[in-house]
C-alpha cells in the first residue's frame, strides 16, 4: 500500500484509529477507549505504542504521516495541545495541557505528524463529502461528550491568535452557576453535551437505556429543554457568522430520534432576523465511525501540500 496516512480522532470518550489512502478510503478502522490514554501514566508513550500495534496488526510498513485530532484546541504550530479538559486521569488532571505531543511521536516513527482540533477535522471530511469547498463561510458544530466548534472562512480554518479559537462548549450562560469539567460554572457543556444527557438520564430516566431517550421520552419536558439548550448554540454561532451553511453532528443530534422537527424549529425562530433573511443550509452529519479518522488524513495531505 503506497501513499497512507494514520489518522487518529482521539474523542472525550473514544479513540479511532485507521488507515487512509489518497483516495480517502478507509482501510481496517479500529475503536478503542479513550480511558487507555487518560489512565496511562505516560499517555503519548501508549499512544505510540497502540500506533505501532495497529501498523504491526495491519501489516502496514510504510506511511506518510501520522495525524491526529484531539478534543482540545491546538497551537498553530499542529502540535500543540493546549487541554484536554474532557480526557482526565485519575487524580483529575487533563491528560495532555499545553504540551508538544507532535515531537515525540515524530522522533519515534520518523515521519511528519500533525495535530489539529478533532472538530476541525470532522468538519473537513464533512466539507469535503457534501462537496462544500467553495462556499465562503461554513459552521460546524458537534455536540458529542462535549461541544466542538469549528469555522471555515473563505477555505481556512478560524483558529485564533494563539490556536485557542472556537472553545464554544465553555462561553458561560449568564446567571448560570452548574459546576462544569473545566472548573467554571455555567458553562454551555453543561446544559447541551452528552454528558448533560447522562444525567438527565440518571435523574429522570434511569431505567431507560440513553440509546433510547429520545425514543420513549423526546416530548417531555427534560428532554425537550435539552434539545432547546442545544438548538441555541447553533442559532448563536449562526447569528454571528452568517453562513451558507451550518453542519450540525456530533454523538448528540446522530442519535435515534434526535427530535430534528423540534431542533430545527427552535434553532430558526432563535437566529437573528437580519441573518435568517439571507437564510442558510442545515446539513447533518452522516454517522459514521471513520469520518474523524479521514478527516485528520485529509488535515495531514493539507499540511503535506505547504511549502
Amino acid at each position: 500500500m503506497e501513499n497512507i496516512i494514520i489518522g487518529i480522532d482521539l474523542g472525550g470518550t473514544n479513540l479511532r484509529i485507521g488507515a487512509v489512502n489518497k483516495k480517502n478510503n478507509l482501510i481496517k478502522p479500529l475503536v478503542l477507549k479513550s480511558e487507555c490514554i487518560a489512565s496511562s501514566p505516560s499517555p503519548i508513550s501508549t499512544l505510540c505504542k497502540l500506533i505501532e500495534e495497529y501498523l504491526y496488526d495491519t501489516n502496514i510498513t510504510q506511511i506518510d504521516a501520522i495525524s491526529i485530532g484531539v478534543p482540545s484546541s491546538v497551537e498553530n504550530d499542529n502540535a500543540t495541545v493546549i487541554c484536554t479538559t474532557n480526557i482526565r486521569n485519575q487524580s483529575g488532571e487533563a491528560a495532555f495541557s499545553h504540551i508538544n505531543i507532535a515531537e515525540n511521536i515524530k522522533n519515534y516513527f520518523h515521519v511528519p505528524v500533525f495535530v489539529n482540533n478533532d472538530v476541525n477535522n470532522l468538519m473537513l471530511y464533512d466539507t469535503i463529502t457534501h462537496h462544500l469547498e467553495d462556499k465562503k463561510v461554513l459552521i460546524g458544530i458537534y455536540i458529542g461528550t462535549g461541544v466542538g466548534a469549528s469555522v471555515i472562512i473563505n477555505g481556512e480554518f478560524l483558529k485564533g491568535k494563539n490556536g485557542a479559537a472556537l472553545d464554544l462548549g465553555h462561553i458561560p450562560y449568564y446567571g448560570k452557576k452548574d459546576p462544569c469539567n473545566c472548573g467554571k460554572k455555567g458553562c454551555c457543556e453543561c446544559y447541551a453535551s452528552g454528558w448533560r444527557l447522562q444525567q438527565i438520564r440518571k435523574e429522570y430516566y434511569p431505567d431507560s437505556p440513553i440509546s433510547e431517550l429520545f425514543t420513549l421520552h423526546k416530548t417531555e419536558e427534560p428532554l425537550r429543554d435539552f434539545v432547546s439548550a442545544c438548538a441555541n448554540i447553533y442559532a448563536i454561532m449562526a447569528t454571528i457568522f452568517n453562513p451558507d451553511a451550518l453542519i450540525i453532528g456530533g454523538g448528540i443530534p446522530e442519535m435515534k430520534d434526535f427530535p430534528k422537527e423540534q431542533f430545527e424549529r427552535e434553532l430558526t425562530a432563535s437566529v437573528g432576523k437580519d441573518v435568517l433573511s439571507y437564510g442558510f443550509d442545515m446539513i447533518y452529519s452522516t454517522p459514521f465511525v471513520g469520518k474523524g479518522i479521514i478527516g485528520a488524513a485529509a488535515f495531514a495531505r493539507k499540511m503535506l501540500l505547504k511549502p
